[in-house]
């Protein structure tokens, strides 16, 4: 359990939710079953249940980050700490964004010299600008933009951060999202919801003012209840989920469902409490988690597809059900580990390379 007067300790802790936050988003992006259109309602359930198990993943990651955010405030100012993030972030992820959208082009021109994709060469402009449109909006490297433009927002209210008031207002943006998904009065996707994860990174900074009396009340409270919360609103987010893809929502599984947004603060709760069980410290979150997020991606876009090709096996396939859980657990241990693997060897390269695995 974290004691609130050892600041290794804690960090400890932020480094397992780091750690846990990682593994949930690669398992998520590295599952066959998301985004797919099932018709039948054991699939559908099926789907569900599984994806949904690991949809706390986003939130704690912002949890986390505005915990960090708390210490780092009290020796940065506004304009420090954003150059700080330009070098340890927002460049690496330039790096990244630059080479998926090359490794895009590569496809392209294979596909080309296979099959004449005359796009190509009719209209380039047009192809690059979908590009990076697709690249920059439509894929999981979006998130590293929405995170650096929600720490811009909370660093353009700093004067107001630590007013409840203004975490009520943060806090109705995020609900008026998990509404909006029900009735579409702006595009629901994740692109638009710039203001719904600023919250989490309020929270998490709230957390880490009152750290003594959070880390007391996790310590007293029985971990009986919070695997009860846990169990709860698991099962209300599959219920909610389930009823979205009964109604043909293509929003069944979004992160700003309000069941989800409980679901995963009672994960960053019991995981709070019991994290010395993962052994977070074997994996190195604190210094390899960003090369993590960059490398799945480029990993599960580009070289998965790849290594399964010779096996007849195609992304874009429907097959049974349990081939699909395992070909997907596969792409996770593939993804994962060679993202960890690649990522640690990077991160102890020369700097001139080191940086673009961020931090």
């Amino acid at each position: 359990m974290p004691t609130a007067t050892a600041s290794t300790t804690k960090y400890d802790f932020i480094d397992a939710l780091r750690f846990i936050s990682m593994v949930s988003i690669v398992m998520e992006h590295s599952s066959l079953l998301l985004g797919k259109n099932f018709t039948s309602f054991s699939d559908q359930l099926i789907q569900v249940t599984t994806i949904q198990f690991f949809k706390y993943g986003t939130i704690i990651f912002f949890l986390v980050s505005g915990f960090l955010i708390g210490d780092k405030f009290e020796t940065y100012s506004s304009a420090e700490y954003m150059k700080r993030r330009w070098g340890n972030t927002f460049k690496p992820w330039v790096f990244w964004f630059v080479v998926a959208i090359a490794l895009n082009y590569l496809n392209m021109y294979i596909v080309y010299a296979k099959f004449g994709m005359k796009d190509l060469v009719t209209d380039p402009w047009g192809t690059f600008f979908m590009q990076v449109y697709d690249t920059l909006f439509l894929t999981s490297l979006w998130f590293i933009v929405n995170f650096l433009i929600c720490i811009g927002i909370l660093l353009l209210f700093r004067r107001y951060i630590n007013s409840l008031i203004f975490g009520a207002i943060l806090g109705a943006f995020s609900l008026f999202y998990s509404v909006n998904l029900y009735y579409d009065w702006i595009p629901p996707g994740h692109t638009t919801a710039l203001l719904g994860f600023v919250f989490y990174l309020w929270l998490g900074y709230k957390i880490n003012k009152n750290f003594s009396a959070f880390n007391n009340w996790v310590t007293k409270t029985s971990g009986w209840y919070f695997a009860l919360a846990f169990l709860v609103t698991y099962v209300l987010s599959c219920w909610e989920s389930m009823a979205m893809t009964v109604a043909h929502n293509p929003e069944a599984l979004n992160t700003l469902r309000f069941t989800n947004i409980l679901y995963t603060l009672a994960c960053f709760v019991l995981f709070f409490k019991y994290y010395k069980i993962f052994h977070a410290e074997l994996f190195k979150p604190r210094m390899l988690t960003f090369g993590i997020y960059f490398l799945h991606h480029i990993l599960l876009n580009h070289v998965v597809p790849e290594i399964f090709r010779p096996l007849g096996y195609h992304n874009e396939d429907y097959r049974p059900m349990w081939q699909m859980l395992g070909m997907s657990l596969m792409q996770f241990v593939l993804a994962y580990g060679l993202s960890i693997g690649l990522s640690y060897l990077i991160a102890k390269g020369p700097k001139k390379i080191s940086w673009i695995v961020g931090q």
